[in-house]
């Protein structure tokens, strides 16, 4: 795995963790993240090739700060309840489109990598705050944003478990000249 996808896929740690602590925030996030993204790559799609990399790297970030704006003014007009716990992490959705941006995951032959990204990060949100939302009724720690790193911190367990991952080796490398 690259650096950079390896960067992208942190970014949204933040708030697959703080934000689903209901399955409503997380389907709304979710949600926001898709939408926000795919704006953000079809704009950017039509004035990439008209730029050079610093006038991209200024364009990519004006534009996902004006669409987070828009979307988070939306959402305080429309849907008050859901925006006041998200608030926070629309503005992570800004920082995510610029990574992805700087990455080329907008560019056509790399789209299928961003649609398996969003898939993987919807299925994450939405199951993590399924669960986090059942598990909260009976231990209110599941839905605290440590709860959230512990229980995602089990879930990663048991997939290895489950799929019989072996360990990182211990052999050392030696450096080569």
């Amino acid at each position: 795995m690259n650096k950079p996808l390896l960067l992208t896929r942190g970014l949204l740690l933040v708030p697959l963790v703080g934000a689903s602590d209901s399955l409503a925030n997380a389907l709304g996030l979710w949600l926001a993240w898709v939408l926000i993204s795919a704006g953000h790559g079809l704009a950017m799609g039509l004035v990439r090739s008209h730029l050079t990399a610093p006038q991209r790297l200024l364009a990519s970030i004006v534009l996902a700060a004006t669409l987070t704006a828009c979307a988070g003014l939306m959402a305080q007009a429309w849907m008050l309840e859901m925006y006041q716990p998200l608030s926070l992490y629309i503005g992570w959705i800004a920082l995510s489109c610029v990574a992805l941006e700087h990455d080329d995951i907008f560019v056509g032959s790399r789209l299928p990598e961003h649609l398996r990204l969003a898939g993987v990060f919807g299925l994450l949100m939405i199951g993590l705050g399924a669960l986090r939302e059942l598990i909260g009724n009976a231990i209110s720690l599941a839905l605290l944003a440590p709860g959230g790193f512990i229980l995602l911190g089990l879930l990663l367990a048991a997939h290895q478990a489950w799929t019989g991952a072996s360990p990182p080796s211990t052999i050392e490398e030696t450096p080569r000249p």
